[in-house]
């Protein structure tokens, strides 16, 4: 289940990130949802989900004619109870920060065993074995 942390400001949200780091999170486990686009260049440059709930142009266009909520389609992925589901939509629409921390408990050897890829085979050909001409 992702854990997730509400923080107020952007120095906090690097104190919480370094902390979810040296408990063994890996970045690529981490997102940090706003309520806008959050223009943090060392994150962008980082492999830490960025996910703000206003969307694009069309997000936006697309939730008014569906009447959809763009914090709860964000936060829906995260299987919270409705009370979690509600905090977490308040604390976004007052402009605090989520850090998720979710771990990958996904195995990933399915694709080395199965990706020709990661196969040895001998590719060793021999002139004697071509069919063209011999010099």
């Amino acid at each position: 289940m992702a854990e997730i942390t509400v923080v107020n400001d952007k120095s906090e949200l690097y104190n919480v990130i370094n902390q979810k780091k040296s408990e063994g999170y890996l970045e690529t486990e981490l997102a940090v949802i706003s309520k806008s686009k959050l223009h943090l260049d060392d994150l962008h440059n980082s492999q830490i989900s960025m996910i703000a709930t206003s969307g694009s142009f069309s997000d936006r266009m697309s939730r008014l004619l569906t009447g959809e909520d763009g914090e709860e389609a964000v936060l829906s992925r995260y299987n919270l109870t409705e009370d979690e589901l509600e905090s977490h939509k308040n604390d976004i629409l007052n402009d605090k920060l989520l850090l998720v921390a979710n771990r990958d408990r996904s195995s990933h050897d399915e694709v080395e065993e199965n990706n020709s890829a990661y196969e040895e085979i001998d590719i060793t050909h021999y002139a004697a074995e071509s069919k063209g001409p011999k010099s």
